[in-house]
């Protein structure tokens, strides 16, 4: 189907010991009974030592022990049929009484095939427990940070953090959450932050049943919340079964670049404040970070990055290209091995003009973090200005594949085999372009480049109406930040007074890329208009 974001693959079959084994420990039957068994041998000890000073019988030892032997079975076919959840004790999904449970519908069971094995997951936005509301960017960006630390692993497909991140506040069950993420499983959970200690809760549930797989608690310092996430990531991998490399692992549970556990929150506000355009605050932020601990290459990275954004977005400036060059280097020299430092210097480059040296930056990134999104979409774009259209489409396919449900990279994806005059090839990316599109609007109804995006392949697959509705919501929402996008909506629909005056606009803030509006297939049209050639001028 073409509007399907998950991959699936199929998982391998095992053997019926294998799986008894795997039941026997999500039911949690194995730690129940060694449980049972450390506190029968405390009890038997107990009552050795106090009933002989109770003047109790000799048989009343005897009769403790038997009593804890006939218990242990009884023990472990409550563990067996029943699991403890957050909730309370609860009938597990996969016992045998529920599934006699005549209420459930026959179709139902139909409908759900048993499927062994999991390969994809959410990771949704941790609520903040916390007194002060404030802290709510610190539960995200724990959230966050086991998304991306997922997202690393090329057998796993994540949904991304704008559609997992779409259901926060709302109240709603996790099979809906799954079928409209397209997931297998779902992580969700708690933070609690109190002083110098932070309590997280996680737990993991299979998206087709509502079953847990996985869940646990962590009471620890605050200065310990590198570490739970290590715990947190592979006890994940663990409960879905992956099979991973020793490279693999070190991906999930890698050096952090910081052990200041200030500069890493202020880091984590940055993210925050970034992630809802306010890239101003969240370049205070990361500075913030630097002030703590000048070491810290992923605080020098996003400077770098809030820097590199303006020029490529907004408006260019000599010193924003300045500091984007210096911030970004500094970030390398640092962490050399750090495919964000990389991919951060690559984004630097290009906001320079420099596309080639940039290309160098980006695959090293890709070599050193093959699933760093970032880096194949960024690629794409160097690859674009430069005219080499079908390296820009495959890099944009990669980064479609770390991220399935991304409507930018599939969009970009279309811009560039347009240019390549591959129709067959951009129809079938078109068509799949469009269907991500209506899933990741109705998620996310308010991300006015999403709707200027999408505006743009409608009316370039024939849906003029349609099209210029979309960007015609997507400039109401946000027209500082979707202009261009609008201006080809409307030249691609023929109407060139109002796209020429959108450009231009654009233009005289310095938000075009010269180079990109120099192989945008979108102003083919119009290129020979005196109107066109004056708006190039202006850009330089």
């Amino acid at each position: 189907m073409a509007g399907k974001i998950i991959q699936t693959a199929c998982s391998m079959e095992k053997s019926p010991i294998a799986r008894f084994y795997g039941e026997l420990k999500r039911r949690k039957v194995l730690r129940v009974g060694a449980v049972y068994a450390v506190v029968s041998w405390i009890v038997v000890e107990i009552a050795s030592v106090m009933f002989p000073e109770l003047l109790l019988p000799d048989w009343s030892v005897r009769l403790v022990i038997a009593l804890l032997v006939m218990g242990f079975p009884v023990a472990l076919v409550l563990a067996w049929a029943f699991d403890l959840k957050p909730e309370g004790i609860r009938p597990d999904p996969g016992s045998a009484e529920e599934s006699a449970d005549p209420s459930r519908p026959e179709e139902e069971e139909l409908s759900l095939p048993p499927k062994e094995g999991f390969d994809s997951v959410a990771v949704l936005p941790f609520l903040n427990l916390s007194n002060d509301p404030d802290n709510e960017y610190f539960s995200d960006g724990i959230s966050e940070e086991l998304l991306n630390r997922l997202c690393k692993l090329p057998q796993l497909t994540v949904a991304s953090r704008t559609s997992s991140f779409s259901f926060k506040g709302k109240d709603v069950d996790m099979g809906t959450v799954a079928s409209q993420l397209g997931v297998d499983a779902i992580l969700e959970g708690s933070v609690r932050r109190s002083g110098d200690r932070v309590r997280i809760s996680a737990q993991l549930i299979d998206g087709r049943s509502d079953r847990h797989l996985w869940s646990d608690n962590y009471d620890r310092e605050l200065t310990d919340v590198f570490a739970v996430q290590d715990e947190i990531a592979k006890s994940i991998v663990d409960a879905l079964e992956l099979s991973l490399t020793p490279a693999q692992r070190l991906l999930i549970k890698r050096e952090e670049i910081t052990t200041d556990i200030d500069a890493y929150d202020f880091y984590l506000r940055g993210r925050y404040f970034v992630e809802r355009g306010d890239v101003e605050t969240g370049q205070k932020m990361f500075e913030n970070a630097i002030g703590v601990d000048e070491n810290y290459a992923l605080a020098w990275a996003g400077v770098a990055d809030c820097h590199s954004w303006r020029c490529m977005w907004y408006e260019v400036s000599p010193e924003s290209k300045k500091m984007a060059d210096e911030c970004s280097l500094k970030a390398l020299q640092l962490a050399p091995g750090l495919a964000e430092a990389h991919a951060s210097r690559g984004y630097a480059l290009m906001a320079n003009g420099k596309y080639a040296e940039a290309e160098v930056e980006f695959n090293t990134a890709i070599d050193l973090d093959p699933q760093l999104y970032e880096a194949h979409y960024y690629a794409g774009r160097a690859y674009f200005s430069q005219g080499k259209f079908r390296e820009a489409a495959d890099a944009f396919k990669q980064a479609n594949a770390v991220r399935p449900d991304d409507p930018t990279s599939a969009a970009l994806r279309c811009t560039a085999l347009r240019a390549t005059g591959n129709d067959a090839e951009l129809a079938a990316a078109g068509e799949k372009c469009i269907e991500i599109f209506e899933r990741h609007l109705a998620l996310n109804p308010d991300d006015a480049l999403a709707w200027s995006r999408a505006a743009v392949d409608l009316v370039l697959f024939g849906d003029h109406e349609k099209g210029l509705e979309y960007a015609d919501r997507a400039y109401t929402l946000k027209p500082e930040f979707c202009r261009y996008n609008v201006a080809c909506a409307y030249v691609l629909a023929g109407k060139t007074d109002r796209a020429l005056e959108l450009l231009e606009q654009h233009a005289r803030k310095g938000a075009v890329q010269k180079d990109w509006l120099a192989r945008d297939s979108d102003w083919d049209a119009v290129r020979d208009d005196p109107r066109f050639k004056a708006i190039e001028e202006i850009v330089g």
